[in-house]
Order: structure tokens, then C-alpha cells, then sequence
């Protein structure tokens, strides 16, 4: 079913890790031209809006104040469909996608599985046909952590027919990046959405996100159905939040390639949560986590994340904003070397493990005798090992010489061995 073939993972930015779920139209602009000219020469494409384009608060956005998630109230159209809120977004979504394919890029938008509350309320039809909305609505099948909708059952008439009424509203938007949220432990509405997207026209990449972690038993649906599979729950600035990443990266690395790419989240470098004031206190599960600040990630870190993220072939979505984020973050993200292993399209994988240092190793598909690898200290203070041709994952090869790229030098390997120093929660990213 699937209905766009990617040959390598997405390149983009989204607007959650900066604005949570109150950004607005004259953000979104600032945010488009930063991107055509910081990231659209180093292949970036995708431009995403996350949650709440289809909210109203008590104000729009005013940094003087600072705004109350509670006081939302969704728009809805007379299908029952979420519409752009006309307070956030006057001119609607598809003013920001053409702004978008004026400029060759593509436009993204965020999603949630079910159907908003208030169109179950109004009981309101399902385009196209002679159902409402309380005849597909599941009450009981909610998500946990956003307030807005009930689930679909997708077994009741009309339930196919109102996410066809959706996507076809995403479509006329212009739409080309379609981020589906709370969906990967609903398989029926996965299908349902894949189904919508491929029916209505345009084309469209599909990306799933959790509510609870992604189960290796619905990989079959993922694969069907999607273009990228989001395995982690929400990544911050945190180093808790790369180690969980690992653990991620481990439970799906033979399962994921260019057909499903696996997806650890954002990148949250930069500027972060820039509509909230310092000092207040963020609700993680609906506008982020902290504050107004930069990245709290070192730069050791940063590099981790970084080639963690181009070892496994993960889309790579900046989240910080794009005007006020460090030169250092955008240099990391464009790096060409980085770039070249993650558009490499192959997802790496361990070869070794102890004493606190992982070793990731991502081959070239042009041949196992050309690569990448990944030599991590995931330890609280510096270390220094000497690693073999075994340890590398590269017994039997004729490899003379490595390339250090985040050292930018030549590393002598004709002793098949190679004594490597890293600082704490740093890394030495090689190619051979």
C-alpha cells in the first residue's frame, strides 16, 4: 500500500521543539526563509508544522505572556475536520505550502489519530456520506496525553470515509508530509490513513509517531503502510534522551532500511521552546520540556547525537528555531560528510559493546569495502581504548586508513588496530 518511495531519509524541519503547539503564521514565514537559506543547500526539503494549527487560545502569541495550553479551543469545519485556526493561521495552510513550492520545498503537518471532541459533540456528518460523527467516534479509545479527540472504531460504515475526508482536506492544502501522531499501536487506523493518502491524489510521505512505543509485531503494518516509523518516545536536549535512543536504534536495527527508515526523533539543538518564558514551567506532553533556552547538549553530545543519527539512517528534522539557533548546531546538521552517511540510506549496526564504549558500523551500499563508523563513550569521564580490525566489525578487509570527520584528518589503520581517546559521552566518527 505504500504510495511514495523515498530514496533516503527525509531532511526537514518542525516547528515542536521551538514552539510547542501555539506557533503562528508570521513565525512559520520567518522560520520558511531562514530555512531556504540555512538549510535548502545542504539538501534539507521538508518544512513541518506540528500540533495545534487548528487551535484558538485567549490571545496569539505575545512574548510578553505567556500561553495557557488549557484555554485552546479547536476549529473545526462543517465535516467535523480540524481546519487551520484562523487567529494562528489567517491566510490557512495552503498559503505556507505555496509559500513553500515557491521556494522547491515541500510543506509538512502534524496529525492525530481520531476525531476532534467537538465534532463528536455537534454530532456533525461525514463527508460524502449519510454518517456522523458519534457513529465512528470510540470515546473510550482516547490518547492519554492530548485532550482533543476520541478514537475511530474502525470497523463501524463511515470510519474509512472520514479519514478519506482528512487527508482530502490535507490535500487541497497543498500538503506533502504527513506526520501522524498517537497512531502506532492502532494498526486499523494506520491502514485507514495509508488508505487516504494513496486514494486522494497527491502525493504524500507518511510518518508515524507514537503514543506508546512503536511493537516490533505491528512492523509488518509500518512497512505496508509508511514511509518512517518514530521508535523513540520524545527526544530533548537531555542525555538520558540519547542513551534511550541507543537502546532504540539496538531493538530495531535489522528491521529498518530505505522501504521503512527508523525515525529517533528530532534534533533538538538550537533555540528551544522559544514562546515559553524562563522559568515556567513547561507540560512536556502537549508544548515540550523547559523553558526558553539553547540546547543544553555539550558539544561532545551533540556530536554523539549527530552520528548516532547518520549511522542509523534517521530522517533528520531540526528542531530549534531557525533565526536565532548557533551557527556551531548548523554546522554539525550540514555537515556534507555526516550527511553523506545518513543519505547513505543504510541502517547501522552494532558490532561492540563493553566497558561503556559502543562501536556502530553503517557499510556503504556500494560495497562492504567503503563505510562509516561509530566509536561512542557513553561512560561519565574521558577514555581511551585500542580497538581491532574485529572490534570495527571489519575482520578480513584491506582497510589502510580512516577519515576522522569530526576531527577533519587521515588516521593510519595499517597495523589493524587503532588506539582511540574520547572525552566523556563523546565519539570518534570514522569513514573508511
Amino acid at each position: 500500500m505504500s504510495f511514495v518511495k523515498l530514496d533516503k531519509p527525509p531532511l526537514g524541519w518542525n516547528s515542536f521543539d521551538c514552539y510547542g503547539i501555539f506557533i503562528n503564521e508570521e513565525q512559520a514565514l520567518a522560520n520558511l526563509e531562514a530555512f531556504e537559506k540555512k538549510l535548502k543547500p545542504s539538501g534539507y526539503e521538508y518544512f513541518c508544522i506540528d500540533a495545534g494549527w487548528y487551535n484558538e487560545f485567549e490571545f496569539q502569541f505575545d512574548s510578553s505572556k505567556e500561553i495557557n495550553k488549557d484555554t485552546a479551543i479547536s476549529v473545526i469545519d462543517e465535516y467535523g475536520r480540524f481546519i487551520a485556526s484562523p487567529r494562528l493561521f489567517p491566510r490557512g495552510l495552503k498559503y505556507i505550502a505555496d509559500q513553500c513550492h515557491e521556494k522547491g520545498l515541500k510543506f509538512g503537518i502534524h496529525i492525530m489519530r481520531g476525531i476532534p471532541r467537538e465534532a463528536v459533540e455537534q454530532n456533525t456528518p461525514i463527508k460524502g456520506t449519510n454518517y456522523r460523527a458519534k457513529e465512528v467516534a470510540d470515546t473510550e479509545n482516547i490518547c492519554l496525553w492530548c485532550p482533543f479527540l476520541y478514537g475511530v472504531d474502525m470497523t463501524k460504515p463511515g470510519s474509512q470515509e472520514y479519514y478519506d475526508s482528512v487527508i482530502e482536506y490535507l490535500a487541497e492544502c497543498g500538503v506533502d508530509f504527513v506526520k501522524a501522531d498517537d497512531i502506532v499501536e492502532h494498526p486499523a487506523e494506520i491502514k485507514a490513513v495509508a488508505k487516504a493518502i494513496k486514494n486522494c491524489g497527491r502525493p504524500m510521505v507518511l510518518s508515524l509517531s507514537p503514543g506508546n512505543l512503536a511493537n516490533t509485531l505491528n512492523y509488518p503494518v509500518y512497512k505496508e503502510c509508511a514511509n518512517m516509523i518514530r521508535v523513540t518516545s520524545d527526544v530533548w536536549d537531555r542525555k538520558s534522551d540519547v542513551d534511550k535512543s541507543f537502546d532504540r536504534w539496538r531493538d530495531w536495527q535489522n528491521l529498518c532500511n530505505e522501504e521503512l527508515f527508523l525515525d529517533l526523533d528530532m534534533i533538538p539543538f538550537g533555540a528551544l521552546q522559544v514562546y515559553s518564558k524562563k522559568g515556567s514551567d513547561s507540560d512536556e506532553l502537549l508544548s515540550g520540556v523547559g523553558s526558553n533556552r539553547l540546547s543544553d547538549y555539550t558539544p561532545e553530545l551533540k556530536r554523539s547525537f549527530i552520528t548516532q543519527r547518520a549511522l542509523a539512517a534517521s530522517p533528520l528534522i531540526m528542531g530549534g528555531e531557525l533565526n536565532i539557533s548557533p551557527d556551531e548546531d548548523f554546522a554539525l546538521i550540514t555537515n556534507p560528510l555526516m550527511l553523506e552517511c545518513n543519505q547513505n540510506c543504510r541502517t547501522g549496526h552494532n558490532v561492540f559493546s563493553g566497558d561503556f564504549i559502543e562501536i556502530w558500523v553503517s557499510e556503504s551500499k556500494e560495497g562492504s569495502s567503503h563505510g562509516w563508523i561509530g566509536i561512542f563513550n557513553r561512560f561519565s569521564r574521558p577514555k581511551t581504548m585500542t580497538f581491532s580490525e574485529a572490534d570495527l566489525g571489519l575482520a578480513g578487509t584491506q582497510i589502510k586508513s580512516f577519515h576522522s570527520i569530526w576531527e577533519n584528518k587521515v588516521i593510519d589503520f595499517t597495523a589493524k588496530s587503532i588506539t582511540v581517546a574520547l572525552k566523556s559521552c563523546d565519539v570518534t566518527f570514522l569513514k573508511y
